[in-house]
């Protein structure tokens, strides 16, 4: 193929000095200089697009990671959404323990109060009625003792002195008298 081309003088003599330096005509200089640079760009452009090739597919790689990635991400935010969710539940659960709990201790309080008011009541009632049973009961000896006395003096209206062994004279005491020493 023939190609033609006009260049600028000033292009055209930094041709003839390239050629003279390496002793070649004109043509095979221009010739080989366009072999050169078409070398140089295909495997240039080969070059660049092995490495387009290559950085889309670590790209692709890097993408498919970061997908990996937010799916764990969103995993791991259900899971915590879960767990806030239980934990929020079982605070709750504790707060109606605590609640029946209370309602409980007060329950039991009151019924312990209330039982021992009552045993406090029964107790006094109780010590009351003996309080009247002993009245009764003194009150019955004193009239016993009271009748007896009279019939006891009138049997012995005169004292009985005797004598004891020394031959000393005493009055024996009544045997219905309790002397305190």
């Amino acid at each position: 193929m023939r190609i033609i081309f006009t260049v600028e003088d000033s292009l055209g003599q930094k041709i003839d000095e390239a050629a003279e330096k390496v002793n070649a005509k004109k043509s095979d200089w221009i010739r080989d200089a366009c072999i050169s640079y078409l070398e140089t760009c295909g495997s240039g452009a080969a070059g660049s697009e092995d490495e387009n090739l290559s950085t889309i597919d670590t790209l692709k790689k890097e993408i498919e990671t970061l997908k990996d990635n937010i799916k764990v991400q969103i995993e791991l935010r259900e899971t915590f959404t879960k767990l806030i969710a239980e934990k929020d539940q079982r605070i709750e659960d504790l707060k109606e323990s605590i609640s029946r709990i209370e309602a409980m201790s007060i329950t039991t309080t009151d019924q312990i109060a209330a039982s021992k008011d009552e045993r406090i009541s029964d107790l006094t009632q109780m010590i009351d009625h003996l309080q009247a049973q002993a009245a009764a009961h003194s009150a019955a000896i004193q009239e016993a003792v009271k009748q007896s006395v009279p019939s006891i003096e009138s049997k012995s209206s005169a004292p009985e002195i005797k004598k004891d062994e020394d031959g000393r004279e005493y009055i024996p005491k009544p045997s219905w008298m309790f002397w305190v020493k």
